[in-house]
């Protein structure tokens, strides 16, 4: 009973997590219920062009509710960015794991969001799935969002 209330709490707190001001995206896996987080990073009440993201874990699996940052490895291969363009208050970058596709970090009728193509429409980004045969591989991602021309939901499977 003690491990399902503090699964319905877990689950709770990313749902909420997930709609947070500062929540950009995040990533899950199907290797186990813990998720990469991508939070917008101010500076000085601005957007931090240099570092745009705060990216950590958020651990549901063994430790529910707790945090920890990337190790190097995470941060350089798997779950890090490059920043690829600066704007005066936006920026571009590209994921480690995925770099075929920019996502725009902006604000858009006075929210912050991450924008990525998906499904070839531009999307407000909230999910990418990696589906992982082990922790050095990645088969295949689904890139999730909502579309800003008509709200709908969008997924598209891409070759991890």
């Amino acid at each position: 009973m003690k491990r399902l209330l503090m699964t319905i709490v877990a689950a709770m707190m990313v749902c909420s997590m997930a709609i947070g001001a500062d929540r950009m995206f995040f990533v899950s896996r199907n290797l186990n219920r813990n998720i990469i987080v991508y939070d917008l990073q101010m500076k000085n009440g601005a957007l931090d062009v240099e570092n745009p993201l705060h990216v950590y874990w958020y651990n549901q699996e063994n430790n529910p509710v707790t945090t920890n940052e990337l190790n190097f490895i995470q941060r350089k291969m798997a779950y890090g960015y490059s920043v690829t363009r600066k704007g005066q208050n936006e920026v571009w970058i590209k994921l480690k794991a995925y770099n075929k596709r920019e996502v725009h970090i902006c604000k858009r009728e006075g929210k912050w969001v991450a924008l990525a193509t998906i499904n070839g429409k531009e999307c407000v980004l909230t999910e990418i799935y990696a589906h992982c045969p082990s922790k050095t591989s990645c088969d295949y991602m689904h890139i999730i969002g909502t579309a800003l021309s008509d709200g709908s939901q969008q997924k598209e499977k891409v070759k991890g």
